[in-house]
């Protein structure tokens, strides 16, 4: 099942060694890894992604009281046991590599007298976030980006669309850019493009939708897993895409509701607390952050503490001195998602995955806080190292592109907000085997309405790649009859011992 353009639509071929696909904090932590190796990597864009938006930092335990052990223990707690511990090893004590090279790279943390100022956010043990105030996120992508052109690496903007492979392994992509259809012939492809949480109404990621590569990944011979596991972000400022990071909740801000009751311990994992505000508005209640407290006990001055926060506040009306800030879930990060080892190897030779695209299992039922520019940046380096010691001994293969006619350059519409809504509202925060056996069924009608079309038109292919990913999704959750971290089923309110170690796995005959 492959996207073919024909000849004359393709503008260009060219060559690279090395393609990596995402220029967030996985991808040009592998790039400029590599690039200090001695390769020249070939980065590809298509603009800001989920790094640029994160607020509340990236967790590594270095402090004198906390140590990589105790961080592991917390993210296994927080993954409900469903954890990789191998992958937890690895990107837990690869914490302090990680706040190396990005300091290296020119990401200035905040630091006060004595050493980095950290913070501490929902189910961790220790002050271990390492911040650059409210916007960490955005000072990485710069910095990164600035180093990356210091390094001369090559960036091209476009999307991809197709993945080709050759004796089942990688030989190169296709791109659509402005002036038409770019082939690229490589040895390695890394896959760094973020997650599929955009594929619910209520989200917080930068691009309206988003997600398919995942899906061009699944159809070239990848394998998906752990795909019911999406989480929900507790307080998105209500009606909107911003995040309140927890951060604020960590220095003492407090949930109530209309009534001015409390009722959720404010840094329980993030899945109890979407779940507790969920059922708050289920129940005809309003829900609201209150900074109040952060001020009047810890003397916090807001505009300072966080500014980006404090902006998006006052540029929507609010003012978190003496207004209660509206708040609600929204699907904010992917726990699922390609299968990798602890380097980012895939099921497909010479295709690597990193970042939210991934999973390495290091997540497991749910994600712990600010462990996903963790997990980024570690998993970006240590694939760079993988690829640096593999690299030489690759051969490229050729792409063929088969004879093609019929091909279909007309519009192509379809009713993506119906796909969101379907899985917002079946497969979100409680779901049930009637909700999802619903969403399956509606699904398939999907996936057969846009298949006739997703070959001979590349937006027709987006779409059905994207279908691909939310019946992943929608399956797994059938198949996890239990509740456990940010999967929780009405049906099967309880977690069960025979559910612990199960892990499932999608590949695309499962989904065709």
């Amino acid at each position: 099942m492959k996207f073919y353009p024909p000849r004359e639509l393709i503008r260009e071929e060219i060559s690279r060694e090395v393609v990596i696909v995402g220029d967030g904090i996985a991808g040009l932590s592998c790039a400029i890894t590599l690039r200090e190796y001695g390769f020249r990597p070939t980065v590809i864009y298509r603009g800001k992604g989920n790094t640029y938006l994160s607020q509340g930092g990236l967790a590594a335990a270095v402090a004198e009281d906390d140590s990589p052990y105790l961080h592991f223990l917390d993210t296994i707690k927080a993954g409900k046991l469903l954890n990789d511990e191998e992958a937890v090893r690895a990107i837990t004590y690869g914490g302090i590599v990680a706040i190396a090279k990005l300091t290296s790279w020119g990401v200035d943390f905040d630091k006060n007298e004595t050493f980095y100022e950290l913070t501490l956010e929902a189910a961790h043990s220790k002050r271990r976030i390492f911040k650059v105030k409210d916007y960490t996120g955005r000072a990485i992508y710069e910095a990164l980006h600035k180093k990356a052109k210091a390094l001369e690496i090559e960036f091209i903007k476009g999307s991809l669309k197709e993945i080709y492979t050759s004796d089942s392994r990688i030989s190169g992509i296709l791109l659509q850019t402005e002036e038409g259809f770019l082939l690229i012939k490589t040895k390695i492809l890394v896959l760094a493009t973020g997650g599929a949480a955009s594929l619910y109404a209520r989200n917080s990621n930068i691009q309206k939708l988003g997600g398919e590569a995942i899906g061009t990944a699944l159809r070239a011979g990848a394998i998906l897993k752990d795909t019911e596991f999406v989480q929900f972000h507790p307080t998105v400022l209500k009606g909107t895409k911003y995040l309140i990071s927890e951060a604020v909740r960590g220095e003492g801000a407090i949930l109530v509701n209309d009534k001015g009751e409390r009722f959720v311990y404010e840094l329980a994992p993030r899945d109890e607390v979407a779940r507790a505000i969920f059922q708050q508005y289920q129940q005809g209640n309003k829900v609201f952050l209150n900074f109040k407290p952060l001020v009047k006990r810890r003397g916090i001055k807001i505009e300072e503490k966080f500014p980006q926060i404090y902006g998006i506040l006052k540029e929507n009306g609010l003012n978190p001195y003496e207004d209660l800030i509206p708040v609600e879930p929204a699907a904010h990060y992917f726990i699922g998602g390609i299968a990798t080892d602890v380097f980012g190897r895939t099921a497909l030779e010479n295709l690597y995955a990193v970042g939210e695209c991934a999973n390495t299992g290091f997540h497991g039922a749910n994600r712990l806080a600010s462990n996903s520019l963790l997990e980024g940046a570690v998993m970006g380096i240590r694939a760079a190292q993988d690829i640096a010691v593999r690299l030489p001994f690759i051969k490229q293969t050729e792409i063929e592109i088969p004879p093609k006619k019929g091909h279909k350059r007309e519009n192509f519409s379809f009713p993506t907000k119906e796909v969101q809504n379907l899985l917002w509202n079946n497969v979100g925060i409680v779901r049930s085997g009637e909700t999802l056996k619903e969403a399956l069924n509606q699904l398939n009608r999907y996936l057969e309405q846009v298949e006739p079309y997703a070959f001979q038109n590349s937006e027709a292919l987006k779409i059905f790649d994207l279908l691909l990913v939310a019946k992943a999704i929608t399956i797994n959750a059938l198949r996890r009859e239990e509740s456990r971290g940010c999967h929780y089923r009405s049906d099967f309110p309880k977690e069960r011992e025979s559910f612990r170690k199960k892990r499932f796995e999608v590949v695309l005959k499962d989904l065709i």
